[in-house]
């Protein structure tokens, strides 16, 4: 995973015209720095693992996520629309939370992530089986 990588797509004015983002529906803890993430979709959902460590250990994606490298930290993380991680004191998401945008985490589970369930429409889209016009 690279941060950079991210950092210049992001940047690219024209991926953001007329994209809708569903949003991040729940996160769960699987094991060290693996999370099983939930995306809605159009009337489905699409499930990824991904593994946070080569972003969070080995690249630098900024201070803010250096509490992170703490396993005990990590595991707090929740999904709601956002990838967070609330503040460990309060629980609360307040300026001492991390959180990712939703796009961000897509971007990462698409490129490093392992899918375990994709959306029934993308996935007929993928082998051409979508029917275009009624």
């Amino acid at each position: 995973m690279n941060w950079k990588e991210w950092s210049d797509f992001a940047k690219n004015e024209t991926y953001w015209q007329n994209h809708e983002e569903h949003g991040l529906l729940k996160a769960e803890h699987v094991r060290d720095y693996v999370l099983r993430l939930w995306f809605e979709e159009e009337l489905d959902v699409s499930i990824y693992e991904l593994d946070f460590h080569p972003l969070i250990n080995e690249d630098d994606p900024g201070e803010a996520f250096l509490s992170l490298r703490e396993p005990e930290r990590f595991r707090l993380v929740e999904g709601d629309y956002a990838l967070i991680w609330p503040n460990p004191e309060s629980g609360a998401y307040d300026e001492n939370a991390i959180d990712l945008a939703p796009e961000c985490v897509r971007f990462f589970c698409e490129r490093y992530g392992k899918k375990l369930k994709g959306s029934g429409l993308a996935l007929l889209a993928e082998h051409g089986q979508l029917a275009t016009s009624v």
